[in-house]
């Protein structure tokens, strides 16, 4: 009797994961929000703050866009996102990473995801102050702003949120968030000046003297959120 019974509790556990249906959508997602890290350098606030500069914010905030792709039946979510920093002052930073994510909550309009994103990072601090006499130098010789230049890969494992109330036919509206680590390893902090060989100055020209900046990574808690836009396409 009894082994009948657990026959036949079987047999409805097989029907009903059969039966459930499919997700038979491909999704797109439109992305954009604010973040916030506390990941910072101290040691280059330090010889800012030395010599007048604004120093970098303890929890520089930064503008995120990414576009975010689910298969059909799939319960992975592709990422590409691209950040710039917003709070700083003299300071100009460009994130640029891609991710890989997978559901461990996947319903109509509610997902969540654990996984995490992978990639490059520059920061530009522009020199247009008080300036050590062997940096004087060299703003002398060339005659041009003076800048320091850093790169280096990030990675960010994170946990993801998405809920989307609203609906207008295959278009989900609704809101995002995230919280995790941000791990950078830095580059040097290389000295260079600005050339306005294009009619402005935006190329930066590295130069190999001084190297008197340390190599510094970064670690601390990051959180970002904003809207989505969610297409379910078939």
């Amino acid at each position: 009797m009894k082994r009948g019974f657990y026959i036949l509790a079987l047999l409805v556990s097989v029907s009903g994961r059969c039966q459930s249906p499919v997700d038979s959508t491909f999704s797109l997602m439109f992305n954009g929000g604010l973040g916030f890290t506390h990941a910072n350098d101290p040691h280059i606030n330090r010889w800012l703050a030395k010599y007048g500069y604004p120093t970098e914010p303890h929890v520089p905030s930064s503008c995120h866009f990414e576009l975010s792709a689910m298969p059909v039946g799939s319960k992975k979510m592709y990422d590409i996102r691209v950040s710039t920093i917003n709070s700083g002052h003299n300071l100009s930073s460009f994130n640029l990473l891609i991710g890989l994510y997978a559901t461990l909550i996947k319903e109509h309009n509610f997902l969540l995801l654990a996984g995490g994103g992978v990639g490059l990072h520059r920061d530009v601090i522009a020199l247009n102050g008080k300036l050590p006499v062997e940096y004087q130098q060299y703003a002398t010789e060339y005659n041009k702003p003076l800048g320091l230049r850093r790169g280096g890969l990030i990675l960010e494992p994170a946990l993801r949120a998405f809920w989307y109330p609203l609906q207008l036919s295959k278009l989900q509206i609704g809101l995002f968030g995230s919280i995790g680590v941000d791990m950078d390893w830095n580059s040097h902090w290389r000295l260079g000046y600005f050339d306005n060989s294009h009619g402005k100055y935006s190329h930066f020209k590295r130069l190999t003297k001084p190297n008197d900046q340390k190599r510094v990574s970064e670690y601390g808690l990051a959180y970002n959120m904003g809207l989505s836009f969610r297409l379910r396409l078939q």
